[in-house]
């Protein structure tokens, strides 16, 4: 590993260019934002920072990229493997061929997202998928929700 001093004498990754800006769960949600805008099948969906309730359907197709939890398990007295759940959601509007739609989206998004943050030195592996189909109104909206679980290692100080 590659590692520097930052101005206030913190150590950072310079792998990834982690340091006082950016902590983990924000790199991830960097690391998997960039991979899926640089994919031919999600570069048509507009991505959003988290979304709190309904998107209008003239607002779809969007994709956001989350990280709502993070577990904390103790290695050693001052090292800690802290294991982060990073969601990617689509939704999108869709006719008869909706649920393979969203089935083609979860797949590119396993293989954007696993090899981004793979490639950045972490351990990245999908932990479950959900599809929801929405046909109450007038159009047929699907959302996918694929979690995946991002597993690294951190002191109390915040050094990796």
């Amino acid at each position: 590993m590659a590692f520097g001093i930052t101005g206030c004498g913190r150590r950072c990754d310079l792998r990834v260019g982690i340091g006082d800006s950016m902590n983990h769960r924000s790199l991830f949600r960097t690391l998997a934002r960039d991979a899926l805008a640089n994919d031919l099948r999600m570069i048509e969906l507009t991505q959003m920072s988290a979304w709190a309730g309904n998107i209008s359907a003239d607002a779809l197709p969007v994709l956001g990229v989350v990280t709502p939890q993070e577990r904390v398990s103790p290695e050693t007295f001052d090292m800690f493997e802290r294991s982060t759940l990073l969601q990617v959601v689509v939704k999108r509007l869709g006719g008869d061929e909706l649920e393979d739609d969203l089935d083609a989206d979860a797949d590119a998004i396993e293989i954007c997202v696993c090899a981004a943050i793979m490639g950045a030195g972490y351990r990245c592996f999908p932990e479950d998928l959900t599809l929801a189909l929405n046909g109450d109104g007038e159009q047929r909206i699907g959302t996918a929700i694929v979690n995946f679980r991002v597993t690294y290692h951190r002191g109390l100080d915040g050094q990796s």
